[in-house]
């Protein structure tokens, strides 16, 4: 048996394992990242009745994986915290003492049952109940301004580009498109210059 070191313990302090979740409803997934060293036995304990669920999508629930092997470092937990990539919940790292969950599977339970009672104990964020110490910027909370933003009408023509062109394209394309039109009009010009237009000719009244 390999002896663990003072510097093999402090980098196992550092790793933190990872629960998945993954909305139906949402189409996204939540990653939160917990302190592994200190919260081993629940994580372990957690994962055996994960382990005991067929994930899959059920309606607007949720589905759990949970990854105890492969462990991360804190700042790679810290730094996905950071990713803009969901609408609805960022990626979450917690660095308290996390309860023994008891989700709650009887032995009697269909699977659907399962899916049901894991996500009444841990969908949408719920693992939140259970941990405590979030490591989350206070640039990162939502604050109400945020949300008024987005309420905000726009002044703007409903025919204008949604996603303009960088101003040098726009300068570059908008020569490109007066250029054509130039030519256009003086090749209109030109050819209505050398075609005259042919004259009808009378025709004479026979006298009686």
């Amino acid at each position: 048996m390999t002896a663990l070191t003072t510097d093999s313990l402090d980098t196992e302090r550092e790793m933190y394992a990872t629960l998945m979740e993954t909305n139906g409803e949402e189409c996204e997934s939540w990653y939160y990242f917990v302190s592994y060293a200190s919260n081993r036995e629940a994580l372990e304990y957690l994962k055996a009745q994960i382990d005991e669920i067929e994930m899959y999508i059920l309606d607007d629930l949720s589905t759990f994986d949970i990854e105890l092997e492969h462990l991360i470092s804190a700042e790679s937990a810290k730094q996905m915290t950071k990713l803009e990539l969901n609408s609805v919940m960022f990626h979450r790292k917690f660095d308290g003492k996390l309860e023994h969950i008891n989700i709650g599977l009887k032995k009697k339970d269909s699977n659907e049952k399962r899916i049901e009672r894991i996500n009444q104990a841990l969908g949408m964020g719920s693992i939140e109940d259970y941990i405590g110490e979030e490591d989350i910027d206070s640039e990162d909370l939502a604050s109400d301004s945020d949300d008024e933003e987005g309420l905000v009408e726009s002044d703007h023509s409903d025919d204008e580009d949604l996603i303009p062109l960088p101003l040098g394209e726009l300068s570059l394309e908008t020569t490109s498109v007066d250029s054509d039109a130039l030519v256009v009009a003086e090749t209109q010009s030109a050819g209505s210059a050398q075609v005259a237009p042919e004259k009808k000719k009378k025709k004479k009244k026979k006298k009686n």
